[in-house]
């Protein structure tokens, strides 16, 4: 196996070990066969590849490394996380990495810093999307229960 492939197992067998055991077995069902099985541990497995590989680049493309943060950051968001746990999977590349690429890893320092940052901010991004969805659905239901209730005194 490649450098490459085992850093990625490593990566993604850290990020599962904030679930309980049932999930991680659900999570690591089929996760290169089928994305339609397993979306969130596909999403999370191919994500993590693509942010391991953005890293890795002399030049990282800003975009392609905010959409893979994003897709896995919004995944955490609705989970009963708080921010540094729904962020911390990106730290946990640092052992590894000082592990497997021990004359690489103090290079990679920065590089991890910057999307911590930018993986907090779309964690920020994403629970001010929930609330707002939250409150919508409040509102309507709220509004649906006053229809209801005017309809029933007019009759």
């Amino acid at each position: 196996m490649r450098t490459e492939q085992i850093i990625l197992e490593r990566w993604l067998a850290s990020l599962l070990d904030d679930y309980p055991g049932q999930t991680v077995s659900l999570l690591t069902q089929d996760l290169t066969k089928d994305k339609f099985r397993n979306p969130v541990g596909y999403t999370l497995r191919e994500n993590l590849a693509v942010v391991l590989d953005q890293l890795r680049l002399a030049e990282m493309d800003i975009p392609t490394l905010r959409t893979a943060l994003e897709n896995i950051v919004r995944i955490r968001a609705v989970q009963d996380l708080s921010a540094n746990q729904a962020v911390a999977f990106v730290f946990q590349l640092k052992p590894i990495l000082q592990e497997l690429l021990p004359a690489d890893a103090a290079s990679f320092n920065d590089r991890i810093e910057q999307l911590a940052q930018m993986a907090s901010r779309e964690f920020t991004h994403c629970r001010e999307q929930l609330a707002e969805i939250r409150l919508r659905e409040r509102r309507r239901t709220a509004g649906g229960a006053l229809a209801l209730a005017r309809a029933r005194r007019n009759r």
